[in-house]
């Protein structure tokens, strides 16, 4: 529509406020297809007034509930698109903005042509506000382009990930803040912040904070509660941060992926934080605690000692850079003031079994993790025959700052399968290689 053309009267009243509300208030809660059986008869009715700016806002919105649907379902991050270039959700996202755009524009001469130009202008401003939503879809949408790619991108970091999460958030805190887009506003918000708590919990578990790393997942596991439930009239039965009992299949890829990081998220808090859950509760409780877990790292580990004959399975964390934020395991009074571990002790297991470190060996162990670290990034388990102390060591990188070690006092061969398949699985289900890269559609993380 050229800004000469004359648009025809947009019938925004108290009727079309209650639609665009309702429209919405669908989106937000995924039921896509009713939103845009909701649009098409609204564009139905009013086919006489198609050209007006009424008319081009609902029949753009019957598209918006397909992209959004196509948005959820992530079929967005597949490798390559192969639809008409129509059909790409990049481009419905660009082509909406246009048609949007166009009704904002209107506003310029709705006092000369209008016979109500208050109504247009609202109009006019609600469209405004769905460009900036969806310009925010754009940037989304590349968020989770990077994070597909954090398994296997050495250079991006969690850190870089809470940036552009972070600067998401707060670009668009004012932003699409009208009372019929307020549904659109809460669903948009909930996601970046649940994604945003995610990504500071996988951070502060790394520096082996655990109240800060607790509170975040609290907070992931609330609002993925709350995102869910306006999808669903029954909620879940409430817990701490037990499995979300919605019916799953009826959510949308998305938010089924949210709660798989959330649960892959829980099932390290459980392993790294072990040895202080473990003293506010007993073995039994535990035991039952990291089976609930979606991956029960502590019995793999036991399975593993038993199976392999090692002396020793340890998680090291180099506390190096985060002396600042390093208090020792468990919940630390934020005042309290630390001596900081020197020497080997700035090596502390985070998890050992079936005890403490073996102090014999934790020079060794130091020693690895130092002179060894270019051969460490390659993601592979590196192995060392010590012959003065007979015993054999692998170890593999499985987080920044955490190394996986284990320790025979036998001589083993470094190609041993199953202790080098035993390190592979644990640094990809630790690191979350695959579950980062099923975010695109047809991985399985």
């Amino acid at each position: 529509m050229s800004e000469n053309s004359t648009p025809a009267a947009s019938p925004v009243g108290p009727r079309e406020e209650e639609f665009l509300d309702q429209f919405f208030k669908h989106i937000s809660q995924f039921a896509f297809d009713k939103a845009k059986e909701l649009a098409e008869k609204e564009r139905d009715t009013h086919k006489a007034s198609f050209g007006s700016s009424w008319g081009l806002v609902v029949h753009s919105l019957c598209f918006f509930a397909l992209a959004e649907k196509t948005y959820m379902s992530l079929t967005f991050l597949g490798q390559k698109w192969f639809g008409r270039a129509k059909d790409n959700p990049r481009n419905s996202y660009s082509s909406l903005y246009q048609e949007f755009k166009k009704v904002e524009e209107n506003d310029r001469i709705i006092d000369m042509v209008s016979s109500d130009p208050t109504r247009e202008k609202i109009l006019a401003h609600i469209s405004g506000q769905l460009c900036q939503f969806l310009t925010a879809r754009q940037k989304s949408m590349d968020f989770y382009e990077q994070m597909s790619t954090m398994g296997s991108n050495r250079n991006l970091s969690y850190e870089d990930l809470v940036t552009l999460i972070t600067d998401l958030i707060q670009t668009n805190q004012k932003s699409f803040h009208h009372p019929v887009l307020s549904s659109l506003k809460s669903s948009f918000s909930l996601e970046c912040e649940i994604i945003h708590h995610l990504l500071l919990a996988q951070i502060k578990m790394v520096e082996w904070q655990f109240l800060p790393a607790l509170l975040q997942l609290h907070e992931a596991h609330t609002k993925l509660q709350s995102w869910g439930a306006t999808a669903l009239a029954k909620e879940s039965r409430k817990s701490a941060f037990g499995s979300i009992s919605l019916k799953q299949s009826s959510l949308p890829a998305l938010y089924q992926w949210l709660v798989k990081f959330k649960g892959s998220l829980l099932s390290k808090f459980t392993l790294y934080f072990y040895e202080t859950l473990a003293k506010q509760s007993n073995t039994v409780e535990m035991k039952g605690l990291t089976a609930k877990a979606t991956e029960d790292f502590v019995s793999k580990i036991v399975s593993f000692h038993k199976k392999s004959d090692a002396t020793n399975v340890s998680l090291v964390l180099d506390i190096q850079g985060i002396e600042s934020t390093y208090k020792g395991p468990g919940y630390h009074h934020p005042h309290k003031q630390t001596e900081l571990p020197k020497g080997l002790g700035s090596y502390p297991a985070i998890f050992s079994y079936p005890s403490e470190r073996p102090a014999q060996h934790w020079p060794t162990v130091v020693m690895m993790m130092t002179d060894r670290s270019a051969d460490l990034a390659s993601d592979k388990a590196v192995c060392i025959y010590d012959k003065t102390a007979q015993s054999t060591y692998f170890i593999i990188k499985v987080e920044q700052r955490i190394a996986l070690v284990v320790i025979f006092e036998s001589k083993k061969s470094e190609k041993d399968s199953y202790v080098n398949n035993f390190m592979t699985d644990m640094h990809t289900h630790l690191k979350g290689a695959k579950l980062f890269a099923s975010l695109k559609p047809g991985l399985k993380g």
